[in-house]
């Protein structure tokens, strides 16, 4: 499909945008915001198609306009107001789900109400909820009353569950059964790997209406050209070779278990620098497990990376390691493959999709320290290898995890629905 596909109808003989409601509870206004920056990713590249893009978001704001984006919030009325909506909209909720606190009963409506509200304000043809719960769900009720179709993005933790570590809203049985609620009430179902489309096709009994459409990167922005001298030098790090990861320091993602690395491939290596980026609840524990394992001096935490350095920070290093226990996609592996660089990442969730072994990168286990850095050293050890797999990695991201290409799946689902 040509990327210049405009959408618009004839509205009484004059031409009209078509609009999306897209719900998503806490998405940034600005490409620096890092929360939920993969879907103003998206939400930016529709409205650069033609679309008028109206995101609702979870929380009280005034309506306003930013990077071609409308956003919409909440009323501030208690959520007493919706309790009419609710009890017209319980048909919607599995029996099961009913046992949950009404606080959180009402908040749904009240988000539901909020969209509904915008959708029939602005003459809007489609929602585009992003997250199964509890976007999914507003989406749902929103599509009861205003007979719009829905489409409904899953991303991981809505619908993946990993019991070790506490992840995945699926392991509240109520919130399971509402999940399956949307995922068949939706006209299409979106997921970005295979581990999330494997999952959603086991829970919706219309498997044609799930969809992989991988996620993507703006290949502009992560690319192999950018120089990352600059970030080097302010950190202090010239003339070192530099391991970099983006996480946050939470416990699906691992990062005790690339701390653990450190020891291992310092004892081979004098020069290495592990530059850790990421905030989170375990930042703390993962410090004090530095200074626990004597390599306190080897380990940078970098702290909140805003989205619009991250491209140099991936830039002025030579390996990437994501090291995740749970990952629905692993959006860091395709930065840093956009970037030229070779990766290790655990095999899990949707990071083999991306990661060929031996070719861009590599595939460990997870939560395996002692393998991580025998591949870390020997990117170290291979640097014409480790070239060669950066250079493998950024064709890879060009053939199958470009961002435009993803926007162009998109856009020819929400002609079909």
């Amino acid at each position: 499909m040509s990327s210049s596909l405009s959408f618009s109808k004839v509205i009484a003989g004059r031409m009209e945008k078509v609009s999306v409601a897209l719900i998503s509870s806490s998405i940034g206004k600005t490409p620096q915001d890092i929360h939920y920056s993969f879907v103003f990713d998206e939400a930016y590249k529709l409205g650069e198609r033609g679309l008028a893009v109206h995101v609702v978001r979870s929380f009280k704001e005034k309506t306003s306009f930013s990077n071609g984006i409308h956003f919409h919030g909440l009323e501030s009325a208690s959520r007493i107001k919706y309790t009419p909506f609710l009890f017209k909209h319980l048909t919607a909720i599995p029996n099961i789900a009913y046992l949950m606190p009404p606080w959180a009963l009402l908040y749904l409506a009240k988000y539901g109400s909020a969209v509904t509200n915008v959708i029939n304000s602005q003459n809007i043809g489609l929602i585009h909820a992003h997250f199964a719960y509890p976007e999914g769900f507003v989406g749902l009720l929103a599509k009861r009353v205003t007979k719009k179709p829905l489409v409904v993005t899953v991303h991981g933790y809505d619908i993946l569950v990993e019991p070790s570590v506490g992840y995945g809203a699926r392991l509240s049985r109520r919130i399971d059964s509402i999940v399956r609620k949307v995922l068949n009430d939706a006209d299409a179902v979106i997921a970005a790997s295979k581990a999330t489309f494997n999952e959603a096709r086991k829970l919706v009994k219309d498997r044609s209406k799930v969809h992989l459409i991988p996620n993507g990167v703006d290949i502009q922005r992560f690319n192999p050209t950018l120089d990352g001298f600059k970030t080097r030098k302010t950190m202090g790090i010239e003339g070192h070779t530099v391991v970099f990861t983006l996480r946050a320091h939470e416990p699906k993602y691992g990062l005790e278990y690339l701390i653990r690395a450190v020891p291992m491939v310092a004892k081979e290596k004098n020069d290495v620098v592990f530059v850790i980026g990421g905030c989170g609840s375990l930042k703390h524990y993962h410090e004090q497990l530095a200074i626990k394992l004597g390599v306190q001096d080897k380990i940078i935490f970098a702290g909140k990376i805003p989205q619009s350095e991250s491209p140099f920070y991936y830039a002025m290093s030579d390996i990437v390691v994501i090291p995740s226990i749970q990952e629905a996609f692993g959006l860091g592996v395709t930065e840093a493959m956009a970037c030229g660089k070779p990766t290790i990442g655990t095999n899990v969730g949707g990071i083999p999709d991306q990661i060929i072994d031996g070719y861009n990168g590599f595939v460990v286990e997870p939560r395996n320290a002692k393998e991580m850095a025998e591949k870390i050293l020997w990117l170290i050890d291979n640097r014409d290898e480790a070239k060669r797999m950066g250079i493998n990695g950024r064709k890879t991201v060009e053939e199958k995890y470009n961002l435009d290409e993803r926007i162009n799946q998109i856009l020819t689902l929400y002609k079909r629905v």
